[in-house]
């Protein structure tokens, strides 16, 4: 977990840091290309930019008074106005429930608040819609390993490297974890979805 934090901090630090939120149609493609380059990447200028690009593509939001509501959260987050932005990420979510970014923020501020339960469901609701989210995988693995789902832990942490080879930190928190011990579990994210990401 420790290991983990400034990974953390700077998967929040560009959720938080999106200024850009305009309309792509072509989103798709550009996050397989993004995701392809961001696989075979070596220079830690490349990485940091292909990362900020995915997050972009993720939070962008096809109208603009769904923008409206994803910037108010993304502000209200940032002034740590907690209960806010869940709020705004929920109205989000109601007229935009296919947006994975709307579910991964209201994640992140459940998180936040120390509201693990509503946190895991708000993230596997997010990997539905998109199983290549290495930010969302990274949370769960976190929030696993300290409810001691050792576990549940791993498989997330893995899912999370598996799209994002180059997280600071998650190859040690793995070895951490095997170290530990505990059974694989069966349903290894507990999302009702046992494929998930792969």
């Amino acid at each position: 977990m420790t290991l983990l934090r400034p990974c953390l901090a700077a998967l929040i630090g560009l959720m938080l840091g999106v200024n850009a939120l305009a309309q792509n149609p072509g989103s798709n493609t550009m996050l397989d290309t993004l995701f392809a380059k961001l696989q075979t990447a070596t220079d830690p200028s490349a990485v940091q930019a292909l990362e900020a690009a995915i997050w972009e593509q993720w939070t962008m939001v096809p109208d603009m008074s769904q923008r409206e509501l994803m910037l108010r959260g993304v502000a209200e987050m940032q002034q740590r106005e907690y209960q806010t932005a869940v709020d705004a990420f929920t109205r989000l979510i109601a007229v935009a429930p296919d947006l994975p970014e709307a579910w991964n923020k209201r994640a992140t501020v459940h998180w936040l608040m120390g509201n693990f339960p509503a946190s895991l469901a708000d993230i596997c609701e997010t990997v539905k819609r998109e199983p290549r989210h290495f930010g969302a995988y990274s949370g769960l693995g976190m929030i696993r390993a300290e409810m001691g789902e050792n576990g549940r832990a791993i498989a997330a942490f893995e899912l999370a490297r598996k799209y994002n080879p180059h997280i600071q930190g998650i190859d040690s928190e793995i070895a951490r974890l095997r170290a530990l011990g505990g059974d694989a579990p069966s349903d290894p994210l507990d999302c009702g979805q046992r494929t998930a990401g792969h």
